[in-house]
């Protein structure tokens, strides 16, 4: 939903700058086909990938709610497995020059400004412990954001282009961080989940929706707040904590498989062709 990336997107921004947003010639264009698809009753139904972003079209639009369904994206559960450990954390440790010891913090995602990457950097000043290392995946201005880390901290932050086979680098991870501004799900979590990693995102995620907070993941609820992201990650330094959210990250994500998405996408298209004509 543009229109509720819009809005959380002005208040990360000087106030100048989040007036002058509104009257961008490309996002008024994006504005007016949103508000036309939504509220014109050309279309019959609305697939959104998760409850968040069915309530932030009925937020922003007059859409009937029976017209909107929420379905989850799924993952592939083969592909991205706790198993993966054993195969790839040894090497793609050794790859990055992290210690087996040393608790690895993933980031994966481009679009550092909506991914909440500043915030995430901020909060390695109030990390719990000095035994981390936190690796980024993903294109964006990186040299930009590097600055926004304590300069005596930048040596343990580790920066990566996106790779294809991007499980050997979960695999190797011990905590996985998305602490997005707005993110109508955010795939990178689910397959986090699949891999046992316990999830870090933020109650402005679709992935929220799923996560119960300190059983199968966390959910930060201000992520403009590094301290909050910080002291989320600190809880995770407790390695029986950790295995436990680990084991339950999989167990949720197993709801979530490929098959399972393709069948809800089946049966809602199949409930639009049975539907009778206006």
């Amino acid at each position: 939903c543009h229109k509720e990336w819009l809005e959380q997107r002005k208040r990360f921004l000087p106030s100048l700058k989040g007036f002058l947003l509104s009257f961008n010639p490309f996002h008024q264009l994006i504005l007016k086909l949103e508000k036309n698809m939504f509220e014109s009753g050309h279309c019959k139904k609305f697939i959104a990938i998760s409850q968040m972003v069915k309530n932030n079209i009925l937020k922003h639009y007059h859409c009937a709610p029976e017209n909107i369904t929420v379905v989850y994206n799924g993952v592939d559960l083969k592909r991205f497995n706790p198993e993966n450990k054993n195969q790839h954390r040894e090497n793609i440790r050794k790859e990055l020059g992290i210690p087996e010891d040393c608790i690895l913090i993933l980031f994966v995602g481009s679009g550092f400004e909506r991914k909440g990457l500043k915030h995430l950097l901020e909060a390695t000043q109030f990390l719990g412990s000095d035994n981390w290392r936190l690796l980024i995946m993903g294109k964006g201005k990186w040299r930009q954001y590097l600055q926004f880390a304590p300069e005596k901290l930048r040596s343990r932050i580790i920066h990566k282009e996106p790779v294809p086979e991007i499980e050997k680098y979960y695999a190797a991870a011990d905590i996985f961080v998305l602490p997005s501004i707005y993110e109508p799900f955010g795939n990178a979590n689910l397959e986090a989940l699949a891999t046992g990693l316990p999830v870090i995102t933020t109650r402005h995620c679709g992935a929220a929706d799923i996560i119960q907070h300190k059983l199968n993941g966390l959910i930060v609820e201000n992520p403009e707040s590094p301290k909050e992201i910080a002291d989320n990650i600190s809880l995770l330094f407790d390695p029986t904590l950790r295995q436990s959210i680990s084991r339950n990250a999989r167990i949720l994500a197993e709801q979530y498989s490929l098959d399972k998405n393709t069948e809800e996408m089946l049966k809602t298209y199949q409930e639009i062709i049975s539907a009778p004509a206006n």
